[in-house]
């Protein structure tokens, strides 16, 4: 990738002898940053000696000091991966790890995982479970919970710097990975939504939403271990791009799966962020920093274009960046949001379909046995499913559901909406948001109903406490809604289509 040659202690890492272990076939991958050798069970990652905008890597001392960083800061998420900080020391014409010679350099000392586990990977070989979303927005949001706020970050301008450096190296690759068209939509938008929102910015600054994140939270920053999604590669070299707004990181991994064709994953993630944090309220804020990370990774697409020789790997590139500043332009653009329901008794597959829905209508999933859950400290007093417990419960999902909608993201209520009264707030809600409203109503047979309940208990992996006892109340109070704006679904399997 390089136009210069190899310095020769990386060159050295090609050499079997270099290890104090046994090494497989050596690889070296490269980014802009860092060369990345995989030696079978163990990787090392080396930082190229750097002073660009964004970071310093130019000298020995600086480069030891990012290795360590990024040793402590990824042990928070992927603390069995990372293993610790190595020395590359001179021995007689070739090097060694941590021996007594003179430290060439550094090296992070990680776990080698099968790359095929990396999430891109498996959505590129169409093996991916949509659940691990449901995972990573679990752990995300619990991670987020238990930093710091960091209020000294996180200031409008330094959004704006960023944002401006990314339209400068852009604007170095007019022609290459954008027009000037889109160059010029890029920055009004930005130049417009940074002064209407930057009491929006200052206020997440005073609510404590500014903490150590992960910073570069996509898809090919997640892999699987044991099975599981695990989130390495954390940003350790600046700062100012960690220590951000929180919605701000769960935004890079919604961008993320929209630039690989996949909103229902990326929605899917950011509807259980929500359920977990009940950050509602960042909503706000979400499009720009859609915005901002799109317009990042097409900067680091031409910072990746520019070292590379072979002409047709820098025009694919260039065209990546182009993909990715095309999506940035898609964000600029608003379109109205609207509010969908589902409602039906228990086992009739409202979350099913409401999964179904919310790629297709990049909306936001409110379920109200999520929220159920997720408000019950504040009632302590309250068993979970008394009467008094269920308002309260409606009452915060319509709140949430308002916050969603006059952020400008459509929205899919998700409850049983058993009573006439629930149903009515959903149509009354639509009207004082002056907006389209679609309320779904699931017509299943009795013995589905009972056939599904069944299974979910059996699985034991649904948020849903409703057991065949509570199926049996719902059913013995039955009566078939009959508003005239509710529309009546015998399956579950495929979102309705519905007029934009």
């Amino acid at each position: 990738m390089n136009k210069l040659p190899l310095p020769t202690h990386i060159q050295a890492m090609f050499c079997p002898e270099t290890y104090p272990h046994e090494v497989d076939d050596i690889e070296m991958v490269q980014t802009h940053i860092s060369w990345v050798f995989l030696t079978g069970d163990f990787v090392y990652k080396l930082k190229k000696p750097l002073n660009l905008d964004f970071l310093d890597f130019s000298t020995l001392a600086k480069r030891k000091f990012y290795c360590e960083q990024e040793l402590i800061l990824n042990r928070r998420l992927s603390a069995d991966i990372y293993l610790d900080v190595v020395a590359l020391t001179q021995k007689g014409e070739g090097i060694e790890l941590d021996g007594l010679g003179e430290v060439l350099d550094y090296a992070v000392k990680m776990h080698q995982f099968d790359q095929s586990g990396l999430l891109d990977q498996r959505l590129k070989d169409n093996q991916f479970d949509p659940a691990w979303m449901d995972v990573l927005a679990r752990d995300t949001a619990a991670f987020h919970a238990e930093q710091q706020s960091r209020a000294q970050f996180g200031n409008p301008q330094m959004l704006a710097d960023h944002i401006q450096t990314n339209f400068d190296i852009a604007a170095q690759h007019i022609g290459d990975a954008l027009d000037a068209k889109t160059m010029f939509e890029l920055k009004d938008f930005a130049r417009e939504a940074l002064e209407n929102q930057k009491e929006r910015l200052m206020q997440r600054q005073s609510d404590g939403f500014i903490r150590p994140c992960h910073g570069d939270l996509h898809l090919k920053n997640i892999t699987l271990i044991n099975h599981m999604p695990c989130i390495f590669d954390c940003i350790e070299f600046s700062d100012d791009f960690r220590i951000i707004d929180t919605m701000n990181d769960v935004a890079f991994l919604v961008m993320d799966c929209d630039a690989h064709g996949h909103p229902d994953l990326g929605f899917r993630f950011l509807s259980r962020y929500l359920e977990h944090s009940g950050d509602y309220a960042g909503l706000s804020l979400l499009n720009l920093y859609l915005f901002y990370r799109a317009t990042v990774r097409g900067k680091v697409s031409t910072l990746l274009a520019r070292e590379l020789t072979d002409e047709t790997e820098r025009q694919l590139q260039c065209e990546e960046a182009r993909r990715y500043f095309d999506l940035a332009a898609r964000y600029s653009r608003s379109s109205p949001a609207r509010l969908f329901a589902v409602g039906g008794l228990s086992g009739s597959g409202k979350s099913h379909l409401a999964l179904q829905g919310c790629g297709v209508e990049r909306a936001i999933i409110i379920r109200s046995d999520a929220t159920r859950k997720r408000i019950a400290s504040d009632y302590p007093d309250l068993d979970l499913y008394s009467f008094e417990m269920h308002g309260h419960t409606y009452q915060r999902m319509f709140a949430d559901a308002r916050t969603a909608l006059e952020a400008g993201f459509s929205v899919i209520l998700d409850a049983t909406f058993l009573d006439s009264e629930s149903r009515q707030q959903v149509n009354e809600l639509a009207q004082t948001c002056g907006m389209q409203m679609h309320f779904f109503w699931l017509d299943v047979e009795k013995y589905v109903l009972e056939q599904r309940v069944k299974q979910r208990q059996s699985a034991a992996n649904d948020i849903s406490d409703a057991d065949l006892r509570v199926l049996a109340l719902q059913l013995s109070a039955y009566r078939r809604p009959d508003e005239s704006w509710l529309e009546f679904l015998r399956a579950n399997n495929v979102w309705p289509c519905s007029e934009k």
